[in-house]
Formats: structure tokens, C-alpha cells, sequence
């Protein structure tokens, strides 16, 4: 009868074993270190201007949270987060798929460049929607939101834009709320304080970064929805707003903490 030694079959199966242990504690590891908000702050290493940033939240779960700004039409765009995708990590890739807030199917394949607790560095080499191919070959910078600013935020506030030559050049109110909702208020041509009225507003803020709807710009005159963001610092009752805008400007807003809104005509 033939003898066969066991022993090397023994030895390529524990190696086996040994390797997919080692792929699922490193893609665990990963996955840990994913798990939070991002905050895309860089494209081939150019500043991102700020009213195009995206965020993306992976949460414990397995679910991902797009959050960026959406061009709806010609007439209205909108801050959004999509929280109907899913998430898996596979060695140096990360797996996102998921619906759109449009109804698009999404499948998306981010190749981890770096990541620590810091910052997330990638490449997309698969990208589709509705099973099309889109191609794109950046490189993609985020950092790790960990700032919470939530209570601090809460509140009344009085300012206005100290960016020499901007035509919003006049003071006005914003009252948040724990909700997400907000009042804002403005002075009319008499100089008597106005409640925006179809405001329609609703903020999000992630850490340091703020993003805002609101309907009918007053300052150009456009109609429909639209939304803006800022990178905001808060320092006991004074509070800044900071936006990279079209060519690189930068825009400023500086404000202070009141009490109440200002007493508004009936």
C-alpha cells in the first residue's frame, strides 16, 4: 500500500488558514479606521473650493452616507445626504454600493492610497452608474471630521461679511436650532428687521464645516433653491465663516452670540 505524507498538505492548509486570518483581521483593522465622517478637502492635491466639498460617512453598520451639494435643475440646487449605500473592505479596496436620492444605482471601488485617523487618501479604478462605466482618475484627499461644534453652534447670531467689495456688505441675524432649522433676518430698504419668510432652511454641520439651504438668493436676485458652505470656528461668543470661492477668493463672515432674534414688524 502507498504512504502518503500528510504532512505537507497539513502545513500548505494551515499557511492557507494562516492567510485568510491575517486578510480578515487587516480588513477589520481597516474597516475600524474607516468607520467615521470624512471630509474631502483636496483633488490631485488642489484645494477643493468649499461650496464643492463632499463628506462621506461610514458607519459601524456597514452603511455609507453621501453628503454633498446636487444640482436638482436649472433653477435649484440642494445640500443632500444620501444614506441608502452599503459598504464592505477587501484587502486595499473599499466596496460601496447603493442608491442614489434620484434613483440612480450606484457601484463604486476606492482604492486605499493611505488612511489613518487623520486622513483617507484614494483612487476610484471602478466607478459605474446604472452599470455605465464612468472613468476617473483623480486622486481624492479627506480628512477625518472630529471637531464638534453642535453645541456651541446652537443659538443667535449678529454679523455680516467683512470681505472688502462683496455686495453683501450689511448686517444680519441667523437664529439655529437643535433641529437643523434656522431663521434668518434681514434689514429692508426702511431699515426695519424682516423673517425671511420662504426661507426654507435646513443646516448640516459636520464639525467645523457648515452647509446651508435656503430659497431665493436676496443679494443676486435669483430664484429657487440653492445651498452654500462654509469652514466655521467658534471661540467663545464670536464666530467666523470662511468659503474658497470661484479663482480662489476667499469670503468672510464674522459674527457674535446676542440673546434674541431683533423684534420684527407684524
Amino acid at each position: 500500500m502507498m504512504k502518503i505524507n500528510i504532512m505537507p498538505i497539513i502545513l500548505i492548509s494551515s499557511a492557507v488558514l494562516s492567510l485568510v486570518s491575517c486578510q480578515k483581521d487587516d480588513d477589520s483593522d481597516k474597516k475600524e479606521l474607516l468607520q467615521g465622517t470624512w471630509l474631502n478637502t483636496m483633488i490631485n492635491d488642489v484645494e477643493v473650493l468649499t461650496d464643492n466639498v463632499y463628506l462621506l460617512k461610514f458607519n459601524a453598520d456597514d452603511t455609507e452616507v453621501h453628503c454633498k451639494g446636487f444640482i436638482l435643475d436649472d433653477d435649484n440646487k440642494r445640500w443632500l445626504e444620501d444614506p441608502d449605500y452599503s459598504y464592505s473592505v477587501s484587502g486595499e479596496q473599499v466596496l460601496i454600493d447603493g442608491v442614489g436620492h434620484m434613483g440612480d444605482e450606484y457601484s463604486m471601488v476606492l482604492s486605499v492610497i493611505s488612511l489613518n485617523d487623520e486622513s483617507f487618501c484614494y483612487s476610484v479604478p471602478s466607478f459605474t452608474i446604472n452599470g455605465n462605466l464612468i472613468t476617473d482618475t483623480c486622486i481624492y484627499t479627506c480628512k477625518k471630521v472630529t471637531e464638534e461644534l453642535d453645541v456651541a453652534f446652537i443659538g443667535v447670531w449678529h454679523g455680516r461679511c467683512t470681505t472688502i467689495g462683496n455686495a453683501d456688505s450689511l448686517y444680519h441675524y441667523w437664529e439655529y436650532f437643535e433641529d437643523g432649522s434656522y431663521n434668518y433676518y434681514y434689514q429692508d430698504e426702511n431699515e426695519n428687521w424682516i423673517k425671511k419668510s420662504d426661507n426654507e432652511g435646513h443646516y448640516f454641520l459636520y464639525g467645523d464645516f457648515l452647509a446651508t439651504n435656503y430659497s431665493f438668493d436676496l443679494i443676486s436676485g435669483g430664484t429657487g433653491l440653492a445651498y452654500e458652505c462654509w469652514n466655521i470656528d467658534i471661540e467663545g461668543d464670536n464666530m467666523t465663516w470662511e468659503g474658497v470661492r470661484n479663482e480662489g477668493s476667499i469670503v468672510n463672515y464674522e459674527m457674535e452670540r446676542v440673546a434674541s432674534p431683533p423684534v420684527t414688524l407684524p
